[in-house]
């Protein structure tokens, strides 16, 4: 496979570079700088322009670089504590300019009345003064070169050892000269040099178009490597499912699929009977339906004889997947749980049936990677949220498969760009439409000092017999944050309610007691269920129509579309109440574009502007590449381009043998 920054083959080591020996060594490879390869793509930090300008068109406060002669002898005063002051007079593109060096006493042997002299420093425009912070020996001009070396070397130092990399190496890899002239691109080679030698700002820009284009056009040829590794033929892999066992099955459901939801399955079900691994995600927004999919493809590998796990993050999660397919099967899928919480005897008993296949679909948390989690025939695995899973944990699930066939599945709507280099190597199902009969959740912004009119309105759906979910950002009282926590926010709502309508849960409890809790709210013993974040994915209260978000401002745009989502999963109207009193512009923003959209697609691409990659998930499992120069949520059209590119060169290559 194409390794993405591996240009010089081979790669000499660094200690092969002239002027590097063992103490230069020790400090590059503290930098994980090892050989030519790392030295090229370690790029500069940043770029002070160096470039002499004419003085007469410079402005007030501007940083200029000038030319001149000096004019007169340069003098030194000296103050208490060792500091300095050396001025100057010099004449500038026809002005008589006064420069001064702050700290820099021994520049005063550098400047010679009559000899001309090369200035970088602030200009005030009233004084006619240069406030100087370097004397400019060298004669190359233009841009002074930045680099991050955790200060074990000069900028200049390193970059003779780069500059002897170009001198020496031969780079042997290249964007494909159609692609360049397409695209207008330069060479890989050239765009390195540009980036680390630059003269003009026009150099540095068409470098790094170069190279943000080679980074995701080699990142997608990647991508389509490991899914053709993935994609395995064989022809044990083909479920050749009973059609019309699954369509009468079908037939009995009480509601009608939705259209997303019919192209999903019959997506999947093709997977099914193709003899590649399927690898698919399934991509829906909140109450989109994805669930009863999942089933439908359950229920296909049931068909034949096979079983069907699910692994879920959380117990609340596969305890409401467990109910959630308890009723849509309804005695025809014989369907057991495994979580941290399942006694002794209950989970002897399952792995017993489990080995005898007489289990069709297991539903559970990272309790179904157990070695002793033995599966008779398991070919389907479904894994729900799968970018909170490690790597490792999924795959000690798919090692137990007889068939590999995996179906993702995430309430998370995932930005394109995202969606495309993280998922890049799946095949991808979306379902955007809502089941018919539920309404748009309205979204609400009050401040602090509107808190009685939110219990105002609350308090009118729990006369029409509703019920609540009451969200809280922290546990405890903090020292250090003015949030609303959970305790306060409990007693705020018992005061008014009563404790017999309002109950608490969060996630500190012991798993016995939360889940007591939440039962009591499911129940509607209790109609008001105070809680914090536990509550935002796994739940599933139909006659819920009312939620408040205290502190708003502290949670991102996805997770509060989330907790939204546990509202507005009936026919019933439902309401959302977003309590904030936000301090930044760009808590304002979020709180405006909750209130203006209910699309978690919509949604999912305005998060990334915010966030930005790197913690849009908020971990790092989600397997996101650091690019050197790239940014996925700016350079998302030059992504689409890249990909498009790699899928035709990787056709053309396959075709040319």
């Amino acid at each position: 496979m194409l390794a993405l920054y591996n240009i010089i083959t081979p790669a000499p080591p660094v200690e092969d570079m002239k002027g590097v020996g063992p103490k230069l060594r020790d400090k590059l490879l503290e930098l994980d700088i090892k050989n030519v390869n790392d030295i090229v793509f370690h790029l500069p930090s940043g770029y002070e322009n160096l470039t002499v300008m004419n003085l007469t068109e410079a402005k007030h406060n501007d940083k200029v670089t000038v030319a001149g002669l000096v004019k007169t002898e340069p003098t030194v005063a000296f103050f208490r504590g060792g500091k300095s002051r050396l001025t100057v007079f010099m004449e500038v593109n026809g002005m008589y300019v006064k420069v001064v060096f702050f700290n820099q006493p021994y520049l005063k042997d550098k400047l010679t009345v009559g000899e001309p002299a090369r200035v970088s420093g602030k200009f005030d425009l009233h004084k006619l003064e240069i406030n100087a912070q370097k004397l400019i020996f060298d004669a190359s001009g233009g841009f002074y070169v930045k680099y991050y070396l955790g200060g074990v070397m000069h900028s200049k130092t390193f970059s003779k050892i780069v500059a002897e990399v170009f001198e020496k190496c031969i780079f042997n890899y290249d964007l494909p000269e159609d692609l360049k002239q397409k695209y207008r691109l330069l060479s890989v080679r050239e765009a390195l040099w540009h980036l680390h030698f630059p003269k003009n700002p026009h150099d540095i820009n068409e470098a790094r178009r170069t190279i943000k284009f080679y980074e995701l056009f080699i990142f997608q040829l990647q991508l389509m490597e490991k899914r053709k590794q993935e994609r395995v033929r064989n022809e044990r892999y083909i479920v050749n499912y009973d059609v019309d066992a699954l369509r009468e099955f079908i037939e009995t459901l009480p509601f009608e699929l939705t259209s997303d939801q019919k192209r999903s399955a019959n997506e999947i079900c093709r997977d099914l009977k193709q003899n590649i691994s399927m690898h698919r995600l399934l991509q829906g927004d909140v109450g989109s339906g994805k669930t009863i999919v999942a089933g439908l493809a359950s229920y296909a590998i049931k068909t034949i004889g096979d079983q069907t796990a699910l692994m879920v993050p959380t117990e609340v999660l596969a305890n409401q997947h467990y109910q959630s397919f308890m009723e849509i099967f309804d005695g025809r899928l014989n369907i057991a749980k495994l979580t941290g919480t399942t006694s002794r005897r209950e989970k002897i008993h399952i792995q017993q049936a489990l080995r005898e296949g007489e289990i069709d679909l297991l539903i559970g948390t990272h309790a179904l990677i157990e070695d002793d989690v033995i599966f008779k025939r398991l070919s389907l695995i479904i894994t729900d949220e799968q970018h909170r899973f490690g790597v490792n944990q999924r795959k000690r699930l798919n090692d137990k498969s007889y068939r590999k066939n995996v179906l993702y599945m995430t309430a998370t709507p995932i930005p394109r760009t995202l969606s495309i280099t993280t998922f890049g190597d799946m095949d991808v199902s979306i379902i955007k439409e809502m089941p018919k009969g539920r309404k748009p959740v309205e979204t609400y912004w009050r401040r602090f000092d509107e808190t009685d009119e939110v219990l105002n309105a609350l308090a009118a759906e729990i006369k029409q017999g509703h019920s609540a979910y009451i969200v809280a950002p922290l546990i405890e009282e903090s020292e250090t944050l003015d949030l609303k926590n959970v305790q306060e926010i409990f007693q705020l709502f018992t005061n008014r309610f009563g404790e017999e309508n309002v109950e608490l849960v969060h996630g500190r409890m012991k798993p016995e007691d939360k889940a007591a809790g939440m039962k009591r709210f499911e129940d509607h013993e209790k109609p008001v269920l105070v809680s914090t974040t536990v509550i935002e994915v796994g739940i599933n209260v139909p006659n819920a129509t009312f939620m408040v978000i205290f502190n708003a401002e502290r949670f991102g745009l996805s997770t509060l579309h989330q907790l939204r989502g546990r509202v507005g999963r009936s026919d019933k109207q439902s309401y959302c109440i977003l309590v904030s009193d936000p301090k930044t512009e760009n808590a304002k923003l979020r709180m405006d574009i909750m209130t203006s959209t209910t699309d978690g697609f919509e949604l999912s691409e305005r998060d990334l502007e915010m966030r930005g990659p790197g913690d849009y998930f908020g971990v790092r499992q989600s397997g996101l590449p650091q690019f050197k120069v790239a940014d996925l949520s700016e350079d998302y059209r030059v992504l689409e381009h890249a990909r498009i590119s790699a899928i035709d060169y990787a056709a053309k290559m396959e075709a040319d043998g």
